[in-house]
């Protein structure tokens, strides 16, 4: 099998996920659907600002963070250097075609940037970002069992008691980020910000909603009880807990 083979491989059975934080919108930074993250592997979190990353670094447990160039606010260098600090993980800077892009890529490298990736980012050419930091295509990794509910990556696939549960990409990959976080309560503004396309807020939280009630509604026929594996706070957000 050729080189290219195992990557091809390795981007359409992902051994694991890889969890990356974004400072801005995901609609400004990734250019590819949730589906085409799924297959490679890549679990893409949004935060608004680089203040807020940073602050919730503990938190969300990153694998790496990708930072625009033009989202630091001049401090691209502080922000590299705290991340580096803090949670010893690389740092990718996004960049723009052209000219202005040449110059900040200039400037992240100066700054201590692990990788640069253009703006906006694929999902393949973000998972070979991380291989080229030494994140390994093959690396081996356990389904992630909550209770009676089982997410398992490689296979793509979600049981409940044992029982298969027939979800879209889309519901998977939100399943997928509930379960990896539980018992933490995922608000469900990350959520909005994962997952959705929108920049109206409100639409952005209709969308949550609905997606969530589809999984509840799949869970309850797959199993007894299986809508109460998503557990609602109201106006704050939701968790796995099976």
């Amino acid at each position: 099998m050729t080189s290219s083979t195992h990557e091809e491989t390795a981007a359409q059975h992902p051994a694991v996920f890889r969890r990356v934080v974004v400072c801005g919108a995901l609609a400004d930074v990734c250019a590819s659907p949730d589906r085409d993250l799924v297959r490679n592997g890549i679990d893409l979190v949004s935060r608004a600002s680089c203040a807020e990353m940073l602050v919730a670094l503990h938190e969300d447990a990153p694998d790496a963070v990708l930072v625009p160039a033009e989202a630091s606010s001049g401090a691209l260098a502080e922000v590299i250097d705290v991340v580096h600090r803090w949670a010893s993980i690389p740092v990718l800077v996004g960049i723009h075609a052209g000219d202005e892009g040449r110059g900040d890529a200039e400037r992240a490298l100066d700054a201590g940037a692990n990788s640069l990736v253009t703006l906006p980012v694929t999902a393949e050419e973000l998972r070979r970002a991380l291989v080229g930091l030494g994140f390994a295509a093959h690396a081996s990794a356990q389904a992630v069992q909550v209770g009676r509910l089982r997410v398992d990556a490689v296979a793509h696939r979600a049981l409940l008691d044992e029982l298969e549960i027939g979800l879209t990409h889309r519901e998977f990959s939100i399943l997928h980020f509930l379960a990896t976080r539980s018992p933490r309560l995922v608000p469900a503004g990350d959520i909005a910000r994962q997952f959705s396309s929108t920049a109206d807020p409100d639409a952005a939280a209709r969308a949550v909603r609905v997606t969530i009630g589809s999984i509840r509604a799949k869970l309850a026929r797959t199993a007894a009880d299986g809508d109460a594996v998503i557990q609602t706070v109201r106006g704050v957000g939701y968790r796995v807990s099976a």
